[in-house]
């Protein structure tokens, strides 16, 4: 069995490395700049296995729902995630979630999952048609809004209020949202974590103010408990097997991570959707069609109703495939692994791909198009996309999520006519989360203040 060690035998069992490696930098600057063009170039070299350079470890791609299901199958085995997101370290702090131990990792993941059984549905589908009331109603009858900035503030703050309650979200500090993104921004795995990178510093002054407020609520509901207990209070009562309470630390960690698992990647799968559905007016019209006969004389969503917006849950669906806001899906090899003629080393980083792997032309049928209708004829297409992850570790919230994308833009489409003001949205900077970048502007007017659409 080849080693890790650099010898020449090792070197010839590596995949294979993608062309246009730059001296010192490696991939490091293509990949910052166009991870999906570097990709493709690897995928038009060397198949769905292939190395980048983009450090000291090797950087292997894993293409196509085949291997992305190998690796999540191969998940606290041969393969780790901890190890491969250790740079989140310096903002989360050791042991937290995915960055534990597999066992650790179970039982923190124990401990959140009762927020996402479905017993919990209509609780959280409530507080989602609230908030977007609140939203829609602030906007008036017309101007225009920041899509991602917008979307941004009404996802923080369903997630704050449904997973950590009412009283945690209002009284967080007014920085909150720009907080949480200086804060997901920070999350760079190119960047070494000691270079004083505007971004990097931001981040770890978002975070620090971020953890006093968090810290400052749970001594408040240690002080004086809420009874019946909510999720948080639940969270800042408990104690270790040694009876002791869990520190502040790790109660702020863990809340932190529950919003920051989720609070990009919905908002940027929001915002792509909107952006993605304004940009085909065809299927505009269909979501409004399958509006009109399901919502017909009902004042709210139920949950009946959000699992009968099957045209709007492909377009979701459609976008998810062709803007997976986690565009890569990182793992650390803990031991040698023959795969397809190749050796990936220990110590190797492995990344899943579904920036191209969802447009991989032997799968998908025109793949760079929107064609949400695509699922209706080939059903099993959905199962090929893995932007939530899969196997043990898929996303907890992935329905959480789906929800609110149906309640968020079932309202958006049904009370207002909607316009690009910004004709090309452009993907963020920052490696990790893929949301559209600001400003994406949308103009709006109320329809039942309109005698036409907007212009």
């Amino acid at each position: 069995m080849p080693t890790a060690d650099g010898g020449r035998e090792h070197q010839a069992a590596l995949p294979p490395q993608v062309s246009g490696a730059w001296p010192l930098l490696g991939h490091a600057p293509q990949f910052l700049h166009d991870q999906r063009r570097l990709m493709e170039r690897g995928h038009a070299e060397h198949g769905e296995v292939f190395r980048m350079r983009l450090g000291r470890r090797p950087a292997v791609v894993l293409l196509g729902p085949e291997l992305a299901r190998w690796a999540f199958k191969e998940t606290d085995h041969s393969l780790l995630i901890g190890p491969s997101l250790a740079f989140t370290i310096e903002l989360f702090g050791p042991d937290l979630y995915y960055l534990a131990e597999p066992q650790e990792y179970q039982r923190q993941r124990e401990t959140v999952l009762p927020l996402f059984r479905g017993t919990m549905a209509a609780a959280h589908l409530t507080i989602m048609e609230r908030r977007c009331a609140e939203f829609t109603s602030r906007l008036g009858d017309e101007g225009t809004f920041d899509l991602p900035r917008e979307m941004n503030d009404l996802v923080l703050g369903v997630i704050m209020e449904a997973l950590l309650g009412a009283d945690f979200a209002g009284q967080m500090p007014p920085t909150v949202t720009s907080d949480f993104r200086s804060f997901i921004r920070g999350v760079d795995p190119i960047t070494p974590a000691w270079v004083p990178a505007p971004h990097l510093l931001r981040a770890r002054r978002a975070r620090d103010r971020l953890r006093a407020a968090v810290g400052e609520l749970i001594r408040a509901r240690r002080r004086n408990p809420v009874d019946p207990p909510d999720f948080f209070q639940a969270l800042a009562s408990a104690r270790g097997s040694d009876g002791e309470l869990i520190t502040e630390t790790r109660v702020v960690q863990l809340a932190m991570s529950l919003v920051f698992a989720g609070h990009d990647s919905t908002t940027g799968h929001l915002a792509w959707t909107v952006i993605d559905v304004l940009q085909h007016p065809d299927e505009l019209a269909k979501i409004l069609a399958e509006q009109r006969d399901v919502l017909a004389g009902r004042a709210a969503l139920d949950l009946a109703a959000v699992h009968r917006l099957a045209c709007l849950d492909r377009a979701l669906r459609e976008t998810m495939r062709l803007h997976p806001v986690a565009p890569v899906l990182l793992r650390r090899a803990m031991r040698p692994i023959e795969l397809r003629g190749h050796v990936i080393p220990e110590g190797a980083d492995v990344y899943l791909a579904p920036i191209l792997s969802h447009r991989l032309p032997g799968l998908f049928d025109d793949p760079a198009s929107y064609h949400p209708d695509r699922y209706l004829a080939h059903p099993e297409l959905a199962g090929y996309l893995h932007g939530f992850g899969g196997g043990s570790h898929r996303c907890l919230g992935e329905h959480f999520a789906g929800m609110l994308g149906q309640v968020t833009l079932t309202r958006l489409f049904q009370q207002f006519d909607l316009a690009l003001v910004d004709p090309r949205p452009a993907p963020v900077r920052t490696p990790a989360f893929k949301g559209p970048r600001s400003p994406c502007r949308i103009r709006y007017r109320r329809k039942n203040n309109l005698t036409g659409p907007a212009d």
